[in-house]
Formats: C-alpha cells, sequence, structure tokens
C-alpha cells in the first residue's frame, strides 16, 4: 500500500487537457503528495482545477528541476497557476518566466538561497508569497525582499518553514489566487473586436491590424477599456449601458480620441462587453479610467508590439 506522500496524483500530462490547472512544485527534503499538497489540492479542486505534482525527488539540482518543469510545459484550456513550497518556490519562481502563468503562489521560498541564488525573473501580476516569521530555514527576509522589488502580495503567519500548522490561511490564499486567475484567463483569452473590422488577441502580434490602427490615427500606443461589469461581476443591461455612457463622457472631457471595441468570449461563456480603444492616449490614463469603473485590467498595445494584459487589482 503506497502512503499518503506517494498517493497518485488527480491529473497526469497524458491526460486531455483540463480547463483550469494547479501545479504544485515540492521542496528539497518533501514529495509531492505531502501534507500541504494534499490539502491545497482539495481546495483547488473544489475551485474546479485539475492539480499536478510532479517528483522531483531524484533530482537534487534545483535549476534542473526548473528545466524539468519547463520540459513537462504544462497546459490547461483556461487558467494555469504554478505553486511551490521551499525549493519548489524557487523552481515555481524560475519557471514561470517560461511557462506564463496566470498566477503564482510561493511558500516559504528558498529564494536568494545559497546554491541557488540567482535572481528570479518578474512574476505574472497575479502573485502571491506567504512566509512564516518563525521560519529557521528560510530567513524572512529573503521573502519581503523579493515581494518588496515586484510589489507583490506578501502574508506573514506565526508558522515555521513548512506552514503546516496555517493549512486554512494557505488554503485561504489559494482559493482567493485561484479565482483571480480564472478571471485573469478570460481576458488573456477573449477576443477583442475594434470598430467591427480587425480583431486582437493578447500576446498575438499582427501587422495587418497594426496597418488599419495605424489608418485610424494611432501613432504609437493604443488601450481597450470597459466600463462594463465592474469586478468581473456581471451586472444588468441598463447598468453597463449607463457606465458606458459614463465612460464616453469622461473620454470627451479629456478630450481622449477612441474607437468603439467589444471583449468577446471565444466559448460564449461571458456575453460581449462593450468598450472603447484609446488612440494615443497619455501614459497611465487608460488605466487610471479602468479603476474609476471598477475594471480587473485593461489591454494595452503599441504598434508592432503584441497586445498585453494589465491587471489593476
Amino acid at each position: 500500500m503506497r502512503n499518503a506522500d506517494e498517493a497518485a496524483p488527480s491529473w497526469t500530462i497524458t491526460d486531455a487537457l483540463p480547463e483550469h490547472l494547479l501545479v504544485f512544485a515540492h521542496g528539497k527534503e518533501s514529495g509531492p503528495w505531502g501534507t500541504k499538497i494534499r490539502h491545497l489540492a482539495e481546495t483547488a479542486k473544489a475551485r474546479g482545477y485539475a492539480v499536478l505534482s510532479p517528483d522531483y525527488r531524484q533530482q537534487p539540482d534545483p535549476d534542473l528541476r526548473v528545466a524539468q518543469l519547463v520540459d513537462l510545459a504544462p497546459k490547461a484550456r483556461r487558467a494555469v497557476v504554478l505553486a511551490g513550497s521551499s525549493m519548489g518556490g524557487y523552481v515555481s519562481a524560475m519557471a514561470s518566466a517560461a511557462l506564463a502563468p496566470d498566477a503564482l503562489l510561493l511558500i516559504a521560498p528558498a529564494l536568494y538561497f545559497p546554491g541557488y541564488d540567482r535572481e528570479p525573473p518578474a512574476p505574472p501580476a497575479l502573485s502571491h508569497v506567504v512566509h512564516g516569521w518563525r521560519d529557521d530555514i528560510v530567513v524572512p527576509d529573503k521573502a519581503i525582499r523579493f515581494a518588496a522589488k515586484h510589489r507583490v502580495p506578501l502574508t506573514m503567519l506565526d508558522a515555521g518553514h513548512t506552514l503546516n500548522e496555517r493549512l486554512p490561511e494557505l488554503s485561504a490564499v489559494l482559493g482567493d489566487l485561484l479565482e483571480r486567475a480564472k478571471l485573469h484567463a478570460a481576458y488573456r483569452l477573449a477576443i477583442y473586436r475594434i470598430d467591427a473590422r480587425v480583431e486582437r488577441r493578447i500576446g498575438v502580434v499582427d501587422a495587418d491590424a497594426d496597418r488599419w490602427l495605424a489608418a485610424q490615427g494611432v501613432t504609437e500606443r493604443w488601450a481597450i477599456v470597459s466600463a462594463c461589469n465592474p469586478l468581473g461581476i456581471a451586472a444588468s443591461e441598463a447598468a453597463n449601458a449607463d457606465a458606458s455612457a459614463q465612460l464616453q463622457a469622461a473620454l470627451r472631457a479629456r478630450g481622449i480620441r477612441h474607437l468603439p471595441a467589444t471583449g468577446v468570449d471565444p466559448d460564449g461563456v461571458w456575453p460581449a462587453e462593450a468598450g472603447v480603444l484609446l488612440i494615443d492616449a497619455q501614459e497611465g490614463s487608460a488605466a487610471e479610467l479602468g479603476r474609476q469603473f471598477g475594471q480587473n485590467a485593461i489591454v494595452t498595445g503599441r504598434l508592432g508590439h503584441a497586445p498585453a494584459l494589465c491587471w489593476l487589482r
């Protein structure tokens, strides 16, 4: 009989792509299905996520563990979240640049640690660090340094290195991050139609669309902002129409040139959202408008570059 640490994973890389996926990286001395991972896996499953926890125990070198995770190339139809504990925090943080997850959770991450002290890349916009004040293996200064440098939310708990005594708090942090990752994935996968003429997608360069935008007067930057469904909560048709009218008024007051735009869910789960494409608006003004109208994110773009998702929360 297998012990708890050797329990079979709920999903394997050879299965059909799940809707959402949490990928956990265990620590140096632990295994892929220890107490903490099993507890957090239940949190993820309750939110519609499959869970993958690769076994790194035969590979003591942390950078080779990073390569193992990158080679695994975990994918999902929508949201992918990386999480890691201790050395696994280092592994997940370092792999995030190549895997581009929707969110990243680092638990007592062994960053700036002797033997694997490479500078981690900038984390995704949705990231969170949890560390214990009484951690005598990876001292809290490491987490504080990373969080301060990248302005990442940091939760400090009265706990030691494993944080196993604070599993409810860990689950709460993870649960919130998983829900926000779903939203991030929805924005990332949406089709953004401009004036019913061209379409833009996050991360995709489109020279023809850029030429069309240039013909409409875009000389450098553009952004797409909506006022509909604040905080990703479905509002009534009337409320969205009123918010859109207020956005139009704000644009007229600021003298910002714009074109009509629409965000469309390719799966048809979420109704189309009316918005506007801002033409060469001053830097920061699109984000300011997005926050004014309670938006989770806006789309930003530059001619010759792939559009990007700018998360506001």
